[in-house]
């Protein structure tokens, strides 16, 4: 195959599309599935991995390998990626280590360099990741979520649509959706206007979830009396996920900062 460096290493097993670019010194292992006009570039390691069409990994990535958990025991798992991603230098993606639900990452994502995502984890679409962030397993990331450079996420948490964490934010509860997010500990300190806005969201559902957030997270009421509240009052959509994304929460969700971030006023 013309498109693929002579010093690559291709495993006899893997499903390669003629489109795709391979380059030099990259490994490409067993039980590996890659798309239409792929451009993998050199160094990079893929196992056990389905990737779709248009994807670019930069260089010396690792898609696929064992995943840093001490109970796997080499079982055949997988990472699936869907088509449009940039992958940059050194990003580690781990598969998973359950047979029946892959470590998945969707659609049009940016993972920047040193950017790690662990086993189990669940990435969806439109989303970036800066330097140096890591994610640690099982960790659910919905669409539209912007991370800034090294944020650290523990395990099972989840972050909702449209939130963005500021740099350097440590993450044991889970955000939720439209939120912004700060701290060692992080704490919500208002909501991603500019994420609405460039989103598509309507004026009108974005001053619902202001009144939503300020309900759900300033009030004071506790969280379970403000959600019944709001949906007493037959809110919009993007209220209504909200909602669900908190009554959902296994590990607890975030709470608010006493002073909101200022582009809630």
């Amino acid at each position: 195959m013309s498109n693929i460096h002579p010093t690559a290493i291709i495993d006899p097993s893997a499903q390669i599309d003629p489109s795709t670019v391979i380059g030099p010194y990259t490994i490409i292992g067993k039980d590996v599935v890659i798309g239409k006009n792929n451009h993998i570039g050199p160094y990079c390691v893929i196992e056990n991995t389905t990737m779709g069409d248009d994807n670019e990994l930069i260089a010396s990535s690792f898609i696929g390998v064992k995943p840093q958990d001490l109970s796997y025991k080499d079982e055949p798992t997988r990472v699936t990626m869907g088509n449009g991603n940039k992958i940059r230098e050194c990003v580690t993606i781990h598969r998973s280590t359950k047979l029946d639900i892959p470590t998945s990452i969707g659609n049009n994502c940016l993972l920047m360099a040193n950017a790690h995502i662990a086993h189990d984890c669940h990435l969806g679409n439109n989303i970036i990741i800066a330097n140096s962030t890591g994610v640690a397993g099982h960790v659910v990331v919905e669409d539209r979520v912007v991370m800034s450079g090294m944020v650290g996420i523990h395990q099972f948490v989840r972050v909702g649509t449209m939130a963005m964490l500021s740099g350097g934010a440590m993450l044991p509860l889970d955000i939720p959706p439209y939120c912004i997010a700060q701290g060692e500990r992080a704490r919500l300190v208002g909501l991603n206007l500019v994420g609405l806005r460039r989103g598509g969201v309507s004026r009108e559902a974005i001053m619902e979830i202001k009144r939503a957030y300020k309900l759900m997270f300033r009030s004071g009421k506790r969280l379970q009396d403000a959600m019944a509240e709001l949906e007493a009052a037959h809110p919009c959509q993007e209220v209504q996920h909200m909602i669900d994304f908190c009554r959902a929460s296994n590990r607890g969700v975030a709470s608010a900062k006493l002073k909101m971030h200022e582009n809630d006023d």
